[in-house]
């Protein structure tokens, strides 16, 4: 099928194909911007972030009060509404004679209970204060509602567009869910100075910073990765202050058990461990062994969480200082937390983990299956410059292939992709908050959704209308809530299916029909005064500034039919449906 974009001119094609690729898509007028300063120029200022006034979206995001927290102030919040829940459930229980449920994840992180508590269902009506009231008690909750709308926020509207397909693309890698215990306030710390303040520097200091995140630690459960003992008298009696002191001070509820003296304690846990070389580092074809899973994991033995901080602390005790060996390297005994430091070299020069890291970024800027000698030459470029991924991204960006007409519009875009790019599209503007009182209430009512809440999701659901956060969510890609530490795929093929492309329709729809609660859409930011009372050229003016003039003859046909009127009617055209079918059609899914 050939594709109207090869008769457009070169030099506004390659924008075209650059701009799909390394922004959340074109807005109006961005390709013309970009022509008149130059293709080179724009791909350098955006791998050069630094240089970009972005601060009216930085002070958009600072309105997010949970997400300015400190980690102490997270896990203290955690804690609190933990523990206020789990009396509630006592006092349920109490009533009516059931028993109590342990609740997820405590401080510091014990192996983690596949059991909730529930905290109450928030009202669907009332008054606003009394609404608040009861939000206010599920901040940790709201705190996923505020990290996905700040996500939004900053991919509808940065300037720094190619810094926010690279956060969004480093946060997949190494993905955490927020729907296990803690980490839903835990991920706030680790996207704010774990994933953004790293993804233009070494792999091996990103690296570090992910293996040292308390939302990382706790979601592979490395937290509770330690050396076996057995307890004794002293360990007894010291537990028993603890919690005896968690109790008189109110924290009983969320104490840890007092050991038996004899008892067997703690364990290797290997879940980190095998993912930091499947998944962070080798690859799965990587040349690694279960072996080697094992040493990994003995050396990983005591990264742990500081219960009092929320931040991360080596416990020695809970190390295994023995003599180890990883992928055939001997790590001498008695190392403490230099041994996981030493993985991390380990892992970083191997020549599986340049070929997975090259191979990954390919697929999301190039195609689904780049060709092996871009892969090969990607990866000589991060052994070469020591990790360093401004290099490797620029590196990919430059490249013949990446450039290649071959692999324009060759990729579909991932629900988030699809959806932002709509908004951008259209020049519609997203709101960063709604106005009180549903600024408390919208990010608590969204994160019990996502965290699987379906009192919160029937509530949602009922709204006269939804957010861009919560139409992504019914799209397939909730925010931060990938369950599988895989993340989603880069793989964009995937996202295909006749059932996606009813639902990217009916998104359509929504966006021109003003049904979403946060966005604000205006087909006259795309018509630009072209009068609606002439089909031909409204239809041109949305195909050049929504598809780019990349429509093929069919799709073009079926718009006519069904989106104009026909000879003997009134020739007053509805851009709102126009823009949405345009929304829908094959060419928009693409990038």
């Amino acid at each position: 099928m050939a594709r109207a974009q090869e008769g457009l001119p070169a030099d506004r094609a390659e924008v075209v194909h650059v701009l799909n690729r390394i922004t959340f898509g074109p807005k109006p007028g961005d390709v013309e911007a970009v022509q008149k300063m130059g293709l080179q120029n724009y791909v350098e200022q955006q791998l050069h972030p630094e240089t970009i006034d972005d601060s009216a979206v930085e002070q958009e995001v600072a309105g997010f009060d949970i997400l300015q927290m400190s980690p102490q102030q997270l896990s203290e919040m955690f804690k609190d509404e933990t523990k206020k829940a789990l009396k509630k459930q006592k006092e349920l229980a109490a009533a009516s004679q059931g028993p109590v449920v342990q609740p997820e994840g405590t401080m510091p992180m014990a192996p983690p209970n596949t059991n909730l508590v529930e905290p109450p269902p928030m009202p669907a009506g009332g008054k606003p204060a009394e609404m608040v009231e009861k939000a206010n008690q599920y901040r940790s909750v709201a705190a996923i509602g505020q990290m996905e709308q700040a996500k939004l926020v900053r991919a509808v509207d940065s300037r720094r567009q190619l810094q926010e397909v690279l956060v969004d693309f480093w946060s997949n890698h190494f993905n955490i869910d927020v729907k296990k215990g803690p980490d839903r306030v835990l991920k706030v710390v680790d996207d704010r100075d774990v994933i953004r303040p790293h993804i233009w520097g070494s792999f091996r200091d990103l690296l570090e910073a992910s293996a040292k995140s308390p939302a990382m630690l706790f979601y592979l459960d490395n937290a509770s990765n330690t050396v076996a003992h057995t307890v004794t008298p002293m360990e007894q009696m010291i537990a028993e202050r603890i919690h005896d002191r968690m109790t008189e001070n109110g924290n009983g509820a969320i104490a840890p058990p007092i050991p038996q003296v004899g008892e067997k304690k703690g364990g290797i846990n290997e879940n980190y461990a095998r993912e930091i070389m499947e998944l962070h580092t080798l690859g799965v074809d990587g040349g690694y062994t279960q072996q080697d899973v094992q040493e990994v994991a003995r050396c990983f033995t005591g990264w742990s969480i500081d219960r009092q901080t929320g931040e991360f602390a080596f416990h020695p005790k809970q190390h295994d200082n023995g003599a180890k060996v990883v992928l055939g390297h001997q790590i001498p005994a008695g190392g403490g937390m230099q041994d996981g430091e030493m993985v991390l070299d380990i892992l970083c020069s191997n020549p599986a983990t340049a070929h997975h890291i090259a191979l990954e970024m390919c697929e999301r800027f190039v195609s689904d299956a780049p060709p092996a000698a871009l892969v090969d030459r990607i990866a000589g470029v991060f052994t070469q410059s020591g990790g360093n991924l401004r290099q490797v991204t620029e590196a990919i960006l430059t490249s013949p292939e990446f450039l290649s007409p071959a692999n324009y519009n060759n990729k579909i875009k991932s629900p988030l992709e699809f959806a932002v790019s709509a908004v951008r599209a259209s020049g519609s503007s997203i709101i960063a908050q709604q106005p009180a009182p549903f600024d408390k209430l919208v990010p608590a009512t969204e994160g019990a959704g996502v965290m699987g809440r379906g009192q919160a999701a029937e509530r949602i659901a009922k709204r006269p209308r939804q957010s861009l956060n919560w139409h992504i969510v019914e799209l397939g890609e909730p925010l931060f809530a990938c369950t599988p530490p895989t993340g989603y795929t880069e793989i964009s093929k995937f996202w295909v299916s006749p059932g996606a492309l009813i639902e990217r329709l009916n998104f359509a729809m929504a966006l021109t029909g003003q049904k979403l609660s946060d966005v604000r859409f205006n087909p006259q930011t795309i018509l630009a005064g072209i009068d609606v009372d002439k089909p031909n050229a409204v239809l041109d003016q949305c195909v050049g500034v929504l598809l780019q003039n990349n429509i093929t003859d069919s799709t073009r046909k079926v718009l006519e039919a069904t989106a104009l009127p026909a000879p003997d009617e009134s020739r007053t055209v509805d851009p709102s449906k126009l823009i949405a079918l345009m929304i829908g059609s094959p060419e928009f899914q693409r990038k």
